[in-house]
């Protein structure tokens, strides 16, 4: 039995900070506060607990049913499909789903890989060692390259590869057949989640998923509006871009879980990721019109009255009222856009960054449409891999080969006999929690701590409680006494991962089996096998740290920087496609910790880009092209002032054709526009841009 209790903590930082903290909101009060603001205060955590307690019920009921089934099948390890059902249990259906299938892929492709490295290597244990840590490296680099639940499966694939090293290391010639066993068990605890969740949850995902767009809706109209009236005003109230960036991870895990949650929603993924990219795009259209207002003239009153009222009409609150409603009222004011006049490049600016908030809009409303089940066409979105800073993944596949290359070297070294089942420790620990950057330190630690804490209740269970305990409703009855409270504190904010730890390491830990056994050397064994695995993973942690938020913001906007260049450089013909898709990236995976203005900073050289692509991309003559050549030839090489002399020739050159061919005036006015923004943005910039420490100080 002890060969099959590796894989004990297999999840991801993402759903902690994602899935269980969306169900719980926290509710302060102060001790000087009235009595009715306190009582009301009250009544509001104790309505917040709600979801939490519900969550708890769900984590024991869908325990306890995969431990019936695998009683019923008379299976040995029944505590597998039991910590399967622990880790697949998440607080709505779609999560659940989404975590069950990356769970059976990432099983599956571990599995596959390591009965191959057996069946080639099987009688070198240094080969085989090796292997497994160069797969678990590979799957290290992976975790932080790909986002959500296939970020946890690629963590899976690796330490299902250690799981299989130290069960099978004795006899490799069982290695298919259990892995044949251990896939059966884990969609055993799968279905019996998901079933639990089908029974309690009634489209959660796309509730919470249809808040999240209005939420951001909400700001991105009270930011742009702010903007236009007075940027520096919108500043001081702490409104800007910032605050819907946070959000865009959040979007990326809300979109999966609502797919997930309906068929039909995934057969029409493509309308839910244009919401996406149409809100990137609406915040990119906020940061032009904040450079327009920063640092150019002042456009007329007419233009700022005109779009204020225009904007006026749309109310973000109809995204949960009536989305039908707001999609007309974008339509009417698309149409009112095309109707203004463009007489200069700053009227342009404006507009189209308002027609691209209208579209959004527009693109939300339909999403919200489709979530309260509205029909839509089938439309389905590619899935593409974007790698932002190719540091953070290679930092983190060196650590992981690191940790299990120097766990197997012990093992071997030593003959430890319980080493093969501390390596799968180790790689859980430095898998699960890579993605999580600079606070993987402090979730690992939390996460060992409680794994030491389960190990005390553990002993007080297994010695204390089960050799009383007869029959099936005893056990259920333990269970739930531990999980309810403990799926309480885990749908929480508090230290989660201590509390994932112990729902998740108790059942291998008393040895939940059929029929189970009591050995008291088995048990500290393993306990200490459990710690010393953790305690290594988060050595490494320590040893081979994340890189810190100033030092990942910073290499974020040196590579945009890099990019800009050779794009400006050497065009290509996707260009607009790779620019958008990285950029985006990176601004997703901005820390926390970074301020207003390095945001900004980011943001001005993904419009710098943009403009510049789409100015490209506009008809010229001979002479338009050459001014575009040598400034693009001057930006690729960081002189900013010359760059700027170039564009401004181009720009005089657009006007006396303007001037010269009136018909041509609408084309020529949109291409001022873009050389407007480049300008614009090459002025917020130019220190970064010439390779100064800083980022673009004129919109601090």
């Amino acid at each position: 039995m002890a060969v099959a209790r590796q894989d004990l903590c297999s999840t991801e930082p993402r759903w902690v900070q994602q899935g269980t903290a969306s169900m719980s909101s926290t509710i302060q009060g102060t001790l000087d506060s009235p009595p009715e603001t306190n009582s009301g205060a009250l009544r509001a955590r104790l309505r917040s607990w709600g979801p939490r307690a519900l969550f708890g019920v769900r984590l024991a009921a869908s325990v306890c049913l995969a431990l019936y089934i695998t009683y019923a099948l008379e299976l040995q390890n029944s505590f597998w499909a039991a910590t399967t059902a622990a880790i697949v249990c998440q607080p709505n259906l779609g999560t659940s789903l989404q975590k069950g299938r990356w769970r059976i892929i990432g099983t599956v492709a571990g599995a596959l890989a390591m009965v191959t490295v057996l069946g080639l290597f099987a009688q070198s244990r240094y080969t085989l060692a090796f292997c497994l840590a160069a797969w678990c490296g590979l799957c290290g680099v992976a975790v932080v390259v790909l986002r959500n639940f296939a970020s946890y499966a690629a963590a899976l694939a690796g330490f299902t590869a250690a799981v299989i090293f130290a069960d099978t290391i004795a006899d490799p010639t069982s290695a298919f057949f259990f892995s044949i066993v251990r896939v059966s068990e884990i969609c055993i605890g799968i279905g019996s989640t998901l079933f639990v969740i089908l029974l309690t949850d009634f489209g959660a995902a796309r509730r919470a998923f249809a808040s999240l767009l209005e939420d951001m809706a909400r700001q991105l109209v009270r930011g742009f509006r702010s903007t236009l009236a007075a940027p520096q005003d919108a500043r001081e109230t702490g409104v800007s871009p910032r605050e819907i960036l946070r959000k865009l991870s959040l979007f990326q895990a809300a979109v999966d879980a609502a797919m997930a949650d309906s068929p039909y929603l995934r057969s029409r993924s493509g309308h839910l990721r244009e919401a996406g990219a149409r809100l990137m795009d609406a915040v990119l259209g906020w940061q032009r019109i904040a450079l327009e207002q920063e640092v150019s003239s002042q456009p007329s009153e007419d233009v700022h009255a005109c779009l204020d009222t225009l904007l006026s009409r749309l109310d973000p609150a109809d995204l949960g009222r009536d989305p039908e409603r707001l999609r007309s009222a974008c339509a009417e004011a698309l149409r009112a856009l095309e109707a203004l006049p463009h007489d200069d490049a700053s009227a342009s600016v404006l507009a189209d960054a308002a027609r691209d908030l209208v579209l959004c809009l527009q693109a939300t409303a339909g999403s919200t449409a489709l979530l309260m089940g509205a029909r839509a066409e089938r439309r389905t979105a590619p899935w593409t891999i974007v790698i932002g800073d190719p540091l953070p993944p290679l930092l983190s596949g060196f650590r992981v080969f690191s940790a299990v290359a120097a766990a197997a070297a012990f093992t071997i070294a030593t003959e430890w006999p319980n080493g093969p089942l501390a390596i799968a420790f180790v790689a859980i620990a430095v898998l699960i929690f890579a993605p999580a950057g600079d606070q993987a330190r402090v979730l690992v630690t939390d996460y060992t701590i409680g794994s030491i804490l389960v190990v005390a209740v553990g002993c007080g269970l297994y010695f204390g409680v089960m050799p009383s305990i007869s029959t099936f409703p005893q056990l259920a009855v333990m269970l739930a006494l531990f999980l309810v409270p403990v799926g309480w504190m885990q749908a929480g904010s508090w230290h989660t991962p201590l509390f994932l730890a112990m729902s998740v390491n108790l059942l291998p830990l008393i040895g939940v089996g059929n029929p189970t056994s009591y050995d008291a050397s088995t048990f500290f064994n393993i306990a200490l096998t459990i710690i010393l695995g953790n305690i290594i993973g988060t050595l490494f942690f320590i040893i081979i740290p994340g890189l810190s938020p100033e030092v990942r913001t910073r290499r974020l906007l040196a590579l945009s920087v890099r990019d800009l260049q050779r794009l400006a450089g050497r065009p290509k013909a996707r260009d607009a496609a790779r620019w958008t898709a990285v950029m985006t990236r990176r601004v997703e995976d901005l820390p926390p910790q970074a301020t207003d203005e390095q945001a900004n900073s980011l943001l001005t050289l993904f419009v710098l880009g943009r403009a510049l692509i789409l100015l490209r991309e506009t008809p010229a003559d001979e002479v338009e092209r050459r001014l575009i050549s040598d400034a693009s030839a001057a930006l690729a090489e960081g002189r900013v002032a010359l760059a700027r002399i170039a564009f401004g020739d181009m720009e005089r050159a657009l006007a006396e054709r303007a001037a010269s061919q009136p018909s041509e005036a609408p084309a020529v006015i949109s291409s001022l526009a873009q050389i407007k923004i480049i300008t614009d943005a090459l002025d917020a910039c130019s220190d970064l841009l010439e390779g100064a420490d800083g980022q673009c100080t004129n919109l601090s």
